[in-house]
């Protein structure tokens, strides 16, 4: 019974752990998408996450009896609990292959803070394939200590399929090759050419052999598909996950990004777990480098890439792997502990870094309850006209309609459109085998005006700019309506707690953190500005001067240069001088394009003029002289404003 405690006890805590914060609603970022992939065996990601729909899809028929997205979080808790006590098992093995006596209690409670680390305990309560994951590499990293010290070949053929199906389970596996081309090279004369060339055919097999499915799970055409793997070139590029490795500017330093990566290791395993890593880290590299090298050659390449990755919102879920082999190391320092103190110290230490992890983290991460996510969808949903189309662009929102339609069959009737896509042949051709009137198109637009009319409203997230008759319809444009619709907006964001700045913002080239309930401040801003756009331009300069000035006030700490801009001319336009000054100047000190500044800088120096201001009027007429220069359409337009 006592040996049982080492991997029990660890399991039971993230159980229990899991047990009280998990939800039953669907997460921000693709958490939407593993979930309605689960449901209908879709087409993920590029690899395709075969392994995980196959075993989640399984256990969701298992768990019949339960809630379908409660069960699938419950998968993600099974798996993180496995993970944390198979962590507890490779470092009583590891401290067993050091040499060390009474590993057991330090390796238990090092199982213990894994699992209160903040990004593993969030791993264990959404539908996403971490979990698994950090399972897979966790029997892994025990399985090549077992071989290490046995020297038998049928733990280096378990270690090379666990291998394989780390790479199966997700392709950021691939950033630990160093660590395993390592461990090969260490034990190349045990295994010999043959043995090492067969036993990679053994991690090839078990690597690609789930993702064989994937041109059958393709000509099903459901309705969750990132790509069609049908042909074997289709298939290979998307193994080899093209689309996001070929895109520019997919890798580089953000240093945001550095900063972070230290934080989340600091998140993960608090003050106990990181000084016993540390720790035991310093008796490495006294007496035991080559474990040392195995380590650095596991956590610093895997942690690179996840950093250098820089349009992976999920940095943090990347890095618990990169971290793996710390825990070993944690072990080895809780076992430091000098023998007179060594039970009464590890088991206090243990007691002290999981009520700490507890203390921080779980009320951040709890989920019970948590339905942002889910309204968020809803709310881009569910007033949608009836058999209407609602081309999309962005994650979250894509992610949690398509859970809405699949998962819970909210309105099934709207064509959920992915507008980045709809310039591949494939996409078009699997809209078309899902609703076989549409006619082609190539992009937004194209694709709208071949498919909207008066009988089927198309509804954009970002609207084509050059396309004619649109109107605001809440956080979206609707195509030919006549005029705007009024939408209640769901969330007061005066009570919205964001949490800890786990999603990134993409703003052209830029990328930068924010809390993902920022979605819904984005959201409020887009349909208060889309509103007040619409209002500006029929003339009615009240009604966009409110709308305006919601958006502005619902985001002030990132404010919009364009949307100042026309909250000050708005204003302006009303003779309420008193508003429009301290708008325009704000304009003014975030910049813009010429044509804005002369414009702003016009407006000033006339409200100067009419409050008897002559030498600022002057002043602002001058400024607004230096940025027309020589252009001719900014000074014809300068002339016009300062006529009237």
């Amino acid at each position: 019974m006592k040996r049982f405690l080492v991997p029990g006890v660890p399991f039971a805590l993230s159980l229990i752990l899991s047990g009280v914060t998990i939800g039953d609603s669907v997460g921000w970022q693709d958490s939407g998408f593993f979930l309605a992939g689960v449901k209908e065996l879709g087409v993920l990601y590029p690899h395709g996450f075969v392994l995980y729909l196959l075993l989640c899809k399984a256990w969701t028929l298992l768990l019949g009896f339960v809630d379908f997205t409660l069960a699938v979080h419950l998968f993600s808790s099974v798996c993180a609990a496995g993970a944390a006590a198979a962590i507890a098992l490779a470092s009583r093995d590891f401290l067993r292959r050091l040499g060390v006596a009474a590993g057991d209690l330090p390796a238990l409670v090092t199982g213990c803070l894994a699992a209160g680390g903040y990004t593993f305990w969030s791993a264990a309560l959404l539908a996403k394939g971490y979990a698994l994951l950090y399972l897979i590499l966790a029997l892994l990293m025990g399985r090549m200590i077992r071989a290490d010290e046995t020297g038998k070949g049928r733990d280096f053929t378990i270690a090379a399929a666990l291998i394989g199906l780390a790479w199966a389970a997700h392709p950021s596996a691939t950033t630990l090759g160093a660590a395993f081309i390592l461990f090969v090279a260490a034990h190349r004369r045990a295994l010999g050419a043959k043995g090492i060339a067969w036993r990679v055919g053994v991690a090839a097999a078990c690597a690609l052999g789930p993702s064989l499915l994937l041109p059958l799970l393709a000509r099903r055409d459901p309705a969750t598909m990132f790509g069609d793997p049908s042909s074997v070139g289709d298939w290979v590029y998307y193994l080899l996950g093209g689309q996001f490795t070929q895109r520019d500017r997919t890798f580089g330093l953000e240093g945001w990004r550095v900063g972070r990566a230290f934080l989340y290791l600091w998140e993960d395993f608090l003050g106990v777990g990181f000084v016993a890593a540390l720790a035991g880290l310093s008796r490495l590299a006294i007496g035991q480098r080559r474990f040392l090298l195995g380590i650095a050659a596991w956590v610093l390449p895997s942690a690179v890439v996840a950093t250098l990755f820089r349009i992976e919102g999920q940095q943090d879920l990347w890095l618990v792997s990169a971290w793996m082999p710390l825990h070993l190391a944690a072990a080895l320092g809780l076992a430091s502990i000098p023998p007179k103190f060594a039970r009464i110290g590890a088991a206090s230490l243990g007691i002290l870094g999981v009520a700490w992890s507890v203390a921080a983290n779980g009320r951040d991460l709890s989920m019970r309850g948590y339905a942002l996510a889910e309204q968020f969808g809803r709310y881009h949903l569910e007033k949608l006209e009836p058999d209407s189309i609602l081309l999309l662009d962005f994650d979250d929102t894509l992610a949690t309609t398509r859970y809405l339609q699949v998962v819970k069959g909210v309105r099934r009737d709207v064509l959920v459109v992915d507008a980045g896509r709809l310039k591949y042949d494939w996409y078009g051709a699997h809209l078309r085998k899902l609703d076989p009137r549409l006619k082609p198109g190539k992009d937004a637009r194209s694709f709208a005006e071949a498919n909207g009319s008066s009988q089927r409203a198309v509804y954009f997230e970002e609207a084509p700019a050059d396309l004619p008759a649109l109107a605001p319809a809440g956080p979206l444009m609707k195509l030919a309506a006549n005029e705007a619709a009024s939408w209640e907006f769901p969330v007061d964001l005066g009570r919205l707690r964001p949490g800890r700045s786990r999603g990134i913002r993409m703003r052209g080239a830029a990328v930068e953190p924010e809390p993902y309930e920022q979605r819904w401040v984005t959201v409020a801003v887009r349909a208060h500005d889309r509103q007040a756009r619409f209002a500006f331009r029929q003339g009615n300069y009240r009604r966009a001067a409110d709308f305006f000035e919601a958006a502005r006030v619902a985001d002030p700490s990132r404010p919009d240069p364009e949307l100042i801009h026309l909250s000050g001319v708005c204003f302006y336009l009303l003779n309420e001088y008193d508003r429009a000054e301290p708008i325009l100047k704000q304009s003014l000190r975030l910049g813009g394009t010429p044509r804005q500044s002369v414009r702003t800088l016009t407006y000033l120096a006339t409200i100067c003029q009419k409050q008897g201001r002559r030498q600022e009027a002057l002043r602002y007429q001058e400024q607004a002289m230096t940025v027309v220069g020589a252009d001719p359409e900014l000074r014809r337009e300068f002339e016009q404003q300062r006529g009237r």
